[in-house]
């Protein structure tokens, strides 16, 4: 106990005063950008008019193609939410200044949740063959509409409370630290997660211990809770196919498409936020590496799957895979998705000054996030329309441009009132055994 102890206090030894993050400090609350709110509501306007136009036209396909949109946007939600309790695991440092950028994401995940638990109590469940099918006993049983809804319910609504308490101690030091340097300018809602304020030594340390306690504890149920939800909303979906590493490459390229989103939302808000300064080409260049890693295991898993089914050649399985890989209109679509999920990014990150230069980066972000979309698509629509013709129309871009509206107003809402970087963090600092070797300064000598 004592060695972990040990370790812990020399994990979290600082050195020198730390980033200056009074210029984000002292703009919170700050303004949302010009026209941001006008874009995102008439953005959420074609949305809901989209939904309401496919519903009354293809009600079958439009459920599909919302069911994409939610199933990828919880991905984006909690997998940014799991950037920050990850790298609260790992005593990460150079993580620190998107750590807040990524906990904004969950505040979506409430108003997602509201949307899947409408579509499963609505009528949703139609998309699903085995409400109509005579399954197996062992199926059955698990598919029970009643059971089926709850379970997906409770799991999410358990998950999303406990991120919630995870965040409300992440920003309870630094409303606290904010507050005492803005005074009467700061936001009257900061006071619910402030009450009782002992001061900035006393509470930092306070909820750093809660958190790290937490932190295990979501990170495990994230991956029972998402495999689950994998299996029920997607693969149930084919109710006769199964894959044992499906809901394992659902969770991880969750976790991987919420850091493409933190480097999207950080590139084009960071100068607003005042973190840009923060935000180093070393910060980037990590987090390029980060994308670039987990694309690799994203192709992994993809193969795991692939070369068992394919080579093990059964027909319960492989049916699958030859209608997505082989039959139109399905396979084109197949071949862009594989393109930009491995071969662009594996291409492009390969260089370094690419993954050091923001603009470049959240290009490939762009590239992935898009890629990882339509691999949902791909994986829910095959099993919902059965035509000929690829179901992206005038309905199915609307639902997108909403839900990216939706999430987009959510999240710069939460970051136009809170500190945009945990100020409080003793991890903002750099730790006094850490070594950067500079080449211009290796050649001098």
């Amino acid at each position: 106990m004592s060695e972990e102890v040990d370790f812990v206090a020399a994990t979290r030894r600082t050195v020198g005063p730390g980033p200056d993050v009074r210029a984000t400090v002292e703009s919170t609350p700050r303004a949302l950008p010009d026209g941001t709110m006008k874009m995102g509501l008439i953005g959420i306007g074609i949305g809901l008019a989209s939904l309401a136009y496919g519903l009354s036209t293809e009600s079958h396909r439009t459920l599909g193609a919302l069911l994409v949109c939610v199933v990828y946007f919880m991905a984006v939600a909690q997998g940014g939410l799991m950037f920050s309790v990850v790298q609260t695991l790992t005593f990460g440092r150079w993580t620190r200044p998107f750590k807040r950028i990524a906990e904004s994401f969950w505040f979506f995940m409430p108003v997602n949740y509201a949307i899947y638990a409408t579509f499963l109590l609505a009528g949703g469940l139609e998309l699903y063959p085995w409400l109509h099918e005579d399954m197996p006993a062992h199926k059955a049983i698990w598919l029970q509409p009643g059971f089926f809804v709850a379970r997906q319910l409770a799991m999410l609504g358990v998950l999303m409370v406990l991120d919630f308490v995870f965040i409300r101690n992440s920003m309870r030091a630094d409303m606290g630290v904010a507050a005492e340097t803005l005074g009467t300018r700061a936001p009257a809602f900061w006071a619910n997660l402030t009450g009782g304020w002992r001061g900035k030594a006393v509470e930092a340390e306070e909820t750093y211990q809660k958190n790290i306690r937490l932190a295990p504890v979501i990170v495990i149920l994230y991956a029972i809770f998402f495999s689950l939800f994998a299996v029920d909303a997607m693969m149930s979906l084919s109710p006769h196919w199964y894959a044992n590493m499906f809901p394992a490459w659902t969770f991880v390229s969750s976790f991987w498409l919420g850091i493409n989103w933190i480097c999207i939302v950080s590139v084009f808000f960071g100068a607003w936020l005042k973190i840009d300064k923060l935000l180093t080409p070393k910060h980037f260049h990590d987090l390029g590496k980060m994308m670039f890693a987990l694309g690799i295991f994203w192709t992994y898993n993809f193969f795991a799957h692939l070369l068992p089914i394919w080579y093990g050649n059964m027909p319960e399985e492989t049916w699958y895979l030859i209608l997505r890989m082989y039959i139109e209109p399905w396979s084109g679509l197949s071949k862009v998705v594989i393109s930009m999920c491995f071969f662009i990014p594996f291409t492009v990150l390969l260089s370094r000054g690419i993954k050091k230069t923001p603009r470049s980066l959240v290009a490939v972000a762009i590239v992935i996030a898009i890629g990882v979309f339509l691999e949902r698509f791909i994986l829910i629509m095959p099993a919902v329309w059965f035509k000929n013709d690829l179901p992206i129309g005038l309905v199915e871009i609307g639902l997108v441009i909403g839900f990216v509206s939706a999430f987009l107003t959510v999240v710069l809402n939460v970051l136009a009132r809170v500190p945009a970087v945990p100020i409080s963090d003793p991890f903002m600092h750099p730790h006094p055994d850490d070594v950067h070797i500079h080449v211009g300064s290796a050649h001098s000598h």
